[in-house]
């Protein structure tokens, strides 16, 4: 199956998957509310599941990152309700050392909870320990930031579609430009948020940190490069590692990225 003009796949008898639009903003935030505000590794062990207001803090992050107009979600189609997401992000090499990157300056500026503070920071960290910009000479990836499903949806292998159709969506963005999310579309809730300048310049990997046995096991099945594994219990919050929270002391991320030509 081909990614379509219409920005809509079927990909069974029960799910299509479509790139994020006004209608699904809502359902899309919610799934990464309800799944990976719980579920997720990092946010265990930073606590997020715990912490609504911190919960509220990555969902503004999400609505951030869908203004690049490069998310999916994926739908069933007997009820039309999200029921998996992949919030994407359009990464862009800094045009000086001293320019920080958008993780790094959300968690600062954007972040009044410390649990989603170290999550972000978490994610920055990361990535600025692997340049994957100089690893492939690039100066622009898409990035699969956050990848939830929700848990009765789950073994269905939407996670995999959805980073196998980013990577498709990635591609595209050579010719330009596919979905278009505006800061009115966001909603009231969100009308803080900066409206984006168009890009100048597209993808030319996709990236990812995978935290999960899940993640990491869809990375490999997509031929996903693992370009640096960080234990998780590195990260502390409250005076402890995530890995006691998460009960796995051999809990660990990759970083992982793969060519788009």
């Amino acid at each position: 199956m081909e990614w379509s003009d219409s920005k809509s796949v079927i990909i069974s008898d029960k799910y299509r998957i479509e790139c994020l639009s006004p209608a699904t903003i809502e359902g899309a935030l919610r799934v990464i509310k309800e799944s990976f505000c719980q579920d997720e590794y990092v946010s265990i062990g930073s606590e997020v599941n715990k912490n609504p207001v911190a919960a509220e803090e990555l969902l503004e992050l999400c609505a951030d990152a869908a203004l690049d107009g490069v998310s999916l979600v994926v739908v069933e189609l007997s009820t039309e309700k999200v029921v998996a997401v992949a919030f994407n992000k359009i990464q862009v090499q800094s045009s000086s050392v001293s320019e920080k990157p958008f993780f790094e300056i959300f968690a600062e500026e954007r972040c009044t909870q410390e649990s989603s503070r170290s999550l972000i920071q978490f994610m920055a960290i990361v990535d600025g320990r692997c340049n994957l910009f100089k690893k492939y000479g690039v100066d622009c990836s898409l990035e699969i930031m956050f990848l939830a499903t929700l848990r009765e949806h789950r073994k269905q292998k939407l996670g995999t579609l959805l980073c196998k159709y980013s990577v498709d969506l990635a591609r595209k963005l050579k010719d330009g430009p596919i979905a278009k999310i505006t800061v009115e579309d966001l909603g009231p809730k969100y009308k803080m948020i900066k409206s984006r300048e168009p890009n100048k310049t597209y993808p030319k990997i996709c990236q990812a940190i995978w935290t999960s046995i899940g993640s990491q096991k869809i990375g490999k099945a997509l031929d996903f490069s693992v370009h640096l594994t960080v234990p998780l219990k590195e990260f502390v919050y409250d005076g402890k590692p995530y890995t006691e929270r998460i009960g796995d002391d051999s809990a660990f991320c990759e970083v992982v990225a793969k060519a788009l030509y």
